[in-house]
């Protein structure tokens, strides 16, 4: 009797374990993240004109609009794709509302998961050519 107590004690004890490893692990998704850092800015400006502050302030604003963030770097909580489709989808928008404008610089901007390294987003803004997503 007193083995069948002991037995069934170390089978209780290793269920537990089991349960408890299979509940802590059941995200094998290390796409899983909060707290994501993006920054954004220009990787290139090349104009030869005093205008060009003007013509970077309306870029970044435009981006900062559509972010929904007043400053860079800014976070975003979720998975990182879900996320950086998140930041994609409204660097398009921002960019879709400075499509039309002639510019006199060409100025690249870009937005950087800096958890990942990766670039998530990056356009071209030409003088006197159209501007060219990358």
């Amino acid at each position: 009797m007193k083995k069948t107590i002991h037995f069934s004690s170390v089978i209780v004890a290793l269920l537990a374990l089991m349960l408890t490893v299979s509940f802590t692990s059941c995200s094998d998704d290390d796409d899983e993240l909060s707290g994501i850092t993006y920054s954004f800015g220009f990787s290139s400006v090349s104009s030869s004109t005093p205008d060009f502050i003007q013509e970077v302030k309306k870029i970044e604003d435009a981006y900062k609009s559509a972010l929904g963030v007043s400053d860079s770097p800014f976070q975003k909580n979720g998975k990182v794709s879900s996320c950086d489709q998140e930041v994609k989808n409204a660097c398009e928008k921002a960019y879709n509302t400075l499509s039309g404008e002639i510019w006199k610089g060409t100025y690249t901007f870009q937005v950087l998961n800096q958890n990942t390294g990766k670039t998530v987003y990056e356009v071209t803004f030409k003088a006197d050519d159209e501007n060219a997503l990358l």
